[in-house]
Order: structure tokens, then sequence, then C-alpha cells
């Protein structure tokens, strides 16, 4: 029997009331943003140290992506993704709750890939790995592999957006509202990767900036570079807190969220979906695309939350 998906975000309590139920999925979709190339990493190894039980590895960099792509971790298209979300043992009835180490910007890609493949019963576990492990609830290690199930994919293209609809958004001021998911900029620029700072500076024409990492809970969490302090904590900030932060937002008007490579908009657009926007797109090329034609325009980025 299915397990129906009460919101968006699932507490800890609510999976581990559901743990052992044989038509629960849980997928950890860890990635490790380096300072040197490779930048995006999956984080598998830490994965089979210690993870949820019974949670299967889900590789955002080189699985769940589609393979030919010049953009590195573009979505994958409908024939992918049911050959990987088939081979991760999710079926067209399975229940699946998506996770990571940090607090949520690698899961909520997931849950939105998953959610545009047609999926509806899938929820990003509030907290992660590290609420999870803080307290004191079973943690297992090794590799699962798991019984592959028939994923039929129907594609809802509405979540997504392209270049064409961006720039369509930048020349018509009346349209969709361009939301740029942006990091906090360290105080040493030097750490980052080449010319990470400066595409992190960048902006769209018009974009209203929300810098994901404030959608956490008040606190300061090393993440993710050694050496740099990143806000956020484990658990995202209350409902009404993160509505209060994403107010600036027109929700009578359509929402195309972006970022540099696809990474971390999907955690913005969730919450505006929670919030009650229900025109809601992610560019996926996000600036990386973007900025592969020097013809397009960008202005400087003016943060506003």
């Amino acid at each position: 029997m299915a397990i129906e998906i009460p919101s968006p975000l699932v507490t800890t309590d609510w999976l581990a009331t559901h743990l052992d139920d044989p038509a629960l999925r849980i997928l950890d979709a860890s990635v490790l943003l380096a300072p040197d190339a490779p930048h995006l990493r999956p984080m598998r190894d830490a994965y089979q140290r210690a993870h949820i039980p019974g949670a299967v590895f889900a590789d955002l960099v080189q699985d769940v992506v589609e393979l030919d792509s010049p953009f590195g971790i573009t979505r994958p298209g409908s024939g992918r993704a049911a050959e990987v979300f088939g081979r991760l043992g999710v079926g067209d009835r399975t229940t699946v709750v998506v996770y990571d180490n940090e607090f949520g910007q690698n899961a909520a890609r997931l849950w939105w890939i998953l959610k545009a493949a047609g999926h509806t019963r899938v929820a990003l576990l509030d907290g992660g790995l590290r609420k999870w492990t803080a307290e004191h609830r079973p943690i297992a290690s090794g590799e699962i592999t798991p019984t592959p199930a028939v994923f039929t994919a129907r594609p809802r293209t509405d979540m997504w957006a392209d270049r064409a609809q961006v720039l369509d958004a930048i020349t018509n001021p009346g349209g969709a509202t361009l939301v740029n998911a942006v990091p906090e900029l360290p105080d040493d620029v030097s750490v980052l990767p080449p010319g990470a700072a400066q595409v992190m500076s960048t902006s769209l024409p018009g974009s209203l900036d929300v810098p994901f990492p404030s959608l956490g809970q008040p606190g300061t969490e090393s993440l993710p570079y050694p050496s740099i302090n990143w806000p956020g904590s484990p658990t995202l900030r209350p409902s009404l807190d993160r509505q209060r932060l994403l107010e600036h937002i027109p929700a009578e008007r359509p929402a195309i969220v972006y970022c540099n490579s696809g990474l971390n908009a999907p955690l913005v657009a969730l919450c505006l979906v929670d919030a009650g926007h229900t025109k809601v797109s992610v560019y996926d090329g996000g600036l990386m695309e973007w900025l592969s034609n020097p013809n397009n325009p960008t202005a400087p980025r003016h943060p506003t939350v």
C-alpha cells in the first residue's frame, strides 16, 4: 500500500515511523562542493560510512543527469530518468524520501527532478542526515543495491525553463520573475574555484536574489568548504519564516529560479511551492549555460534578502 506524503517536507519523526515500510524508498543525494576540480563530487564514500537505514545512494553528479550535456549536472530526460530511477528501486507507486548531509539543497534538486518526471510521492527530509544522527537514531553502513523497479516518466515541462523563456522574462517586465538562488560569498574569495567569485557576483537583469543559505535555521555550520563558515543549519526555517523571506517574490506571477550550476535553485523553488506559489520553474542551465554565450545580457548581483 502506497504511503501518502503530507507535504513537500517530512520530519525525522515521520521518517522513523515509516522506516521499515516496504513501499518507502530513501535516497541519499549528498554532494561535496570542493574548491579544486572536480568541484562537484558525489559523496558515495561518506554514504558508505554512514547513512539512514535502507537508504540508497543517488549520484546527482554522474548518474541522475543527462550524460551528453555540455553543462555538467543537466537534468535527465524522460528516458534517462526512467532508467536511473528504476535502477534506484523507485517504482510508480513508491513513496520517496530524499535527504543529504547539509540542509537540503542537494536533496531538493533530486526532489525537483522526481517531481518534474511526474512522480508525486516524494518528500524532502527536513534536517537530513545531520539531524537524524544528532537525534541518535540508527545509522547503517555499506552499500545498498536495490531491486530494480519500473519507473514511468510523465514529464512536467512546466517545471523547467529554457533560455528563450529566460530571455522573455528579461525583455518583458510584466512576465515571469527571475529569482537568483545565490550562495553567500565568503570573506576570502581566494578559497573559491577559479572564476567562481565572478559568477557568484553575477545575476540576470531584473532578477530578485535569494541567498539560499538564509532558508536554513539561524546558526553557523562549516559548509561546504573547509575553513569557510556558511550560514545555515541542518533544518530549514519554519514555513512562516521562509514565507517572509520570500515575500518579495510576487506569488501572482510565474517565477523562474536559477543559480550557477543548477544545484541550489531547486531548494528555493521547493520553498516557493511550499509557500503557495503555483507557477514555479527552474532554469536548469543556470549561469553556467547563460554565460557560455557572451551576447547574453548580465547584471551585477543585488541581494534583497
